[in-house]
């Protein structure tokens, strides 16, 4: 009896030496960590990014708006899959863009594209996509004002993506614009003008649970301020007045876990007005949730996602200047810790998330804005541990490029 209890205890004490440990692998303890990165491409005046299935293969390419100068006019990227990214040679030629938004506009499956024009007052223009990633002005010229930023949403309800433009008062024609979609990608005026602040940005969703599709406008210098949509498209002052600082960029997602949408808002202030978390109480009524957010930063840029992956929302901000780009980590319950990472130093303006390698994570397209004395190309930062699945970026590739249409287009982050 004792050999064998010997026996028994012997064979247990070497299945405990050969199994796994149950702590979780250095791999999975490096998610939302951006530590590594590629630059994409020379360096140019970028203003924005956006991401999506271009050329309808599966994965996330890059369609980044440029400004000003020799390599003025935007610029499209297609992804291999892994994260090596080829400039399309089709040319997308608007010199004044501040912005790019993409959604399908004419309603054939692909993703077009919204530019945004703020210098001159020169009007936003739309560009539809040939599914291959290769895009044709439509020959709208849409406004005359400093437009900075567009959310694309089903704002009237008939199925169709319409447009809310977010403009600067540096221009006569200052309010912000709606414009409404016939379907086909052609976009008609609302004859809705609305709000007088210097407006940077635009998020959409429903705010106040009723089902439709409402807007938070970020201005600089003066209140945040919420537009109520009555279901049709029409918008009504919701009268709150949210802080009082340089907002330059707002992203809408539920970061309480509660269910509905809260706004994380990204000032641009140098240690005086810090960028902030706005909870909303499920009618779109909204509360300071009391942090101060960044105080050393000069913030442009906030996109969300769950970058650690632990199943809330998390914020990359993009900051000007030579601050670092910063993680701010969400506990669940929206109270945001920096993360420490000091991501770059470059003179970024846009932000996008997404798995750009294909390995699960979120990872993030920095588009950065060359100084004249500093060429500061745009640069993608890979989330979690260094692995082989990245290249350094060619600059072009053929049109004759062709992609089989196969899986799921993939939405706009900043929609």
């Amino acid at each position: 009896m004792m050999t064998l209890l010997l026996s028994i205890f012997c064979t247990l004490s070497m299945m405990a030496q050969e199994a796994s440990p149950t702590e979780s692998p250095r791999r999975d303890e490096a998610v939302g960590t951006f530590t590594r990165s590629v630059a994409i491409g020379p360096g140019a005046v970028s203003q924005s990014v956006a991401l999506g299935d271009l050329d309808g293969d599966g994965d996330l390419d890059a369609f980044v708006a440029n400004q000003y100068g020799s390599k003025a006019g935007c610029s499209i990227w297609i992804n291999d899959g892994r994260a090596e990214f080829t400039r399309h040679t089709g040319l997308v030629s608007t010199p004044d863009c501040s912005a790019v938004t993409l959604g399908d506009l004419d309603g054939d499956g692909d993703l077009d594209a919204w530019i945004s024009n703020r210098v001159s007052m020169a009007p936003d223009t739309v560009w539809f996509n040939d599914g291959n990633g290769g895009f044709t002005d439509s020959g709208q010229r849409l406004g005359q004002s400093v437009s900075m930023n567009t959310a694309l949403a089903d704002i009237d309800g008939d199925g169709d993506l319409d447009a809310f433009v977010a403009n600067s008062d540096w221009s006569p024609s200052g309010p912000n614009i709606v414009w409404l979609n016939d379907g086909n990608g052609r976009f008609t005026f609302s004859g809705q003008r609305l709000g007088t602040g210097n407006s940077f940005d635009v998020a959409m969703g429903d705010i106040d649970g009723d089902g439709d599709l409402d807007a938070w406008i970020a201005n600089l210098g003066g209140p945040n301020t919420i537009w109520l949509n009555d279901g049709n498209g029409i918008f009504t002052d919701s009268g709150q007045a949210l802080g009082n600082a340089k907002s330059k960029s707002v992203a809408l997602g539920d970061l309480d876990g509660d269910g509905d949408l809260d706004a994380w808002v990204a000032n641009s202030s140098f240690g005086e007005n810090p960028s902030h978390v706005w909870l909303n109480d499920g009618a779109g009524v909204f509360t300071d949730s009391g942090q101060a957010l960044g105080p050393e930063a000069l913030s442009r840029t906030v996109v969300l996602g769950d970058l650690d992956q632990d199943g809330d929302l998390d914020a990359f901000v993009a900051c000007m200047g030579t601050k670092p780009n910063m993680v701010w980590l969400n506990d669940g319950a929206a109270v945001f810790t920096d993360s420490g990472q000091t991501i770059g130093e470059s003179n970024t303006y846009g932000a996008a998330l997404g798995d750009l390698n294909g390995d699960g994570r979120l990872d993030a397209w920095a588009a950065n804005c060359s100084l004249p004395d500093q060429d500061q190309p745009n640069r993608i930062w890979f989330n979690g541990p260094a692995d082989d699945t990245a290249k350094s970026s060619a600059e072009t590739v053929p049109t004759s490029r062709r992609f089989s249409r196969t899986g799921t287009l993939l939405p706009d982050d900043r929609v």
